[in-house]
């Protein structure tokens, strides 16, 4: 892929700028593109708009450099700072929190655009929900992209499937709103 042969940004079968950014000379393959891309794009577009290969070596380089340079947050970059959550909840519900990771997962496999930006996005729609539901105040708003709003919905048909189970197990619902946002933060 690039440039046809011949145009200003080709020069002896090597493109002269970055197929993403197209300002920047392309100095690193990348697997995931499958053609060299710049260092810059490399950074800042790995994991967010690209599927990188767990393999690739630009990733595992920056997860070792991650790995020993922890970044410390500021409590307001901390989604839900205010909130704790019981451990002793996390282990009651170990079900649940198992079977919103797993949607998560079939979810992504189906669907192969979804990025973490859209994961995030769902799940604090999600939890924003549940948080105004606790105080029994009926309040959604799904998230916009296509891929966060589906995985939005997936989540959703989840947790009121596994609400109907505990209610038709044992006559009446054991998993509380309240709980759900707690699970889902």
């Amino acid at each position: 892929m690039g440039e046809p042969p011949g145009s200003p940004n080709e020069h002896d079968g090597e493109t002269l700028s970055c197929p993403i950014c197209e300002k920047r000379k392309p100095k690193r393959f990348c697997p995931a593109k499958g053609e060299s891309i710049c260092a810059v794009c490399c950074g800042t577009e790995r994991e967010v708009t690209m599927d990188c290969p767990s393999d690739c070596p630009h990733l595992v380089q920056a997860r070792r450099y991650e790995e020993a340079h922890p970044r410390e947050y500021a409590r307001e970059e901390i989604l839900f700072a205010d909130v704790e959550i019981p451990p002793q909840m996390i282990r009651a519900q170990q079900p649940v929190v198992s079977g919103l990771g797993f949607t998560v997962l079939k979810f992504a496999r189906d669907n192969a655009a979804l990025a973490d930006g859209d994961v995030l996005a769902a799940v604090t729609s999600l939890a924003e929900a549940y948080r105004t539901l606790g105080s029994g105040i009926y309040y959604e708003k799904p998230p916009e992209g296509p891929m966060a709003h589906g995985l939005y919905a997936a989540l959703a048909a989840f947790l009121e499937d596994m609400k109907k189970q505990e209610a038709e197990r044992s006559g009446f619902p054991s998993l509380k709103d309240a709980e759900i946002f707690h699970l889902a933060d």
